[in-house]
C-alpha cells in the first residue's frame, strides 16, 4: 500500500469539518503573518502568502453561504401560539367558591408570564 492510497482512505473515512468565515479569516491571518517575517526563506514566505490568499478565498466563499443559508422573512415559519398548559382545567368541575377564583387567577397570570418569555 502506497501513500496515496493511504491518504485517499483516510479522507473518505474523515470528513472534513466546514470552518466559518471568521475562523478562515483568523487562519489567513497567521499565514499573512508568516509570510512577512523575514527570518524565513523567499520561497517559503511565498507559500505562507498563497495560503494566505487561499484562507482569504475561502473566508468569502463561508460568508456567502452563511448569507445565501440565513432566513430571510418570507421564509421564516409563523410562530405557532404555545399549547395551553392548562387544558385539563377544563375538565374540572366548576365550582363558583373562592378555590376556583383563586386557581383562575394563577392560570391568567401564568399564562401572561409565558407570553412574555415566549
Amino acid at each position: 500500500m502506497n501513500h496515496v492510497s493511504i491518504s485517499t482512505a483516510l479522507s473518505q473515512r474523515h470528513a472534513r469539518m466546514p470552518l466559518k468565515a471568521e475562523q478562515h479569516c483568523h487562519i489567513a491571518a497567521a499565514y499573512d503573518k508568516a509570510a512577512f517575517d523575514i527570518t524565513l526563506p523567499t520561497h517559503t514566505r511565498a507559500a505562507f502568502a498563497r495560503k494566505a490568499d487561499w484562507f482569504r478565498l475561502l473566508a468569502r466563499v463561508a460568508e456567502k453561504r452563511e448569507l445565501a443559508t440565513l432566513p430571510t422573512d418570507a421564509a421564516r415559519k409563523p410562530r405557532e401560539a404555545a399549547p395551553d398548559p392548562f387544558w385539563f382545567w377544563g375538565l374540572l368541575d366548576r365550582d363558583d367558591g373562592p378555590l376556583w377564583d383563586s386557581l383562575h387567577r394563577a392560570r391568567r397570570y401564568a399564562s401572561e408570564v409565558i407570553s412574555r418569555v415566549a
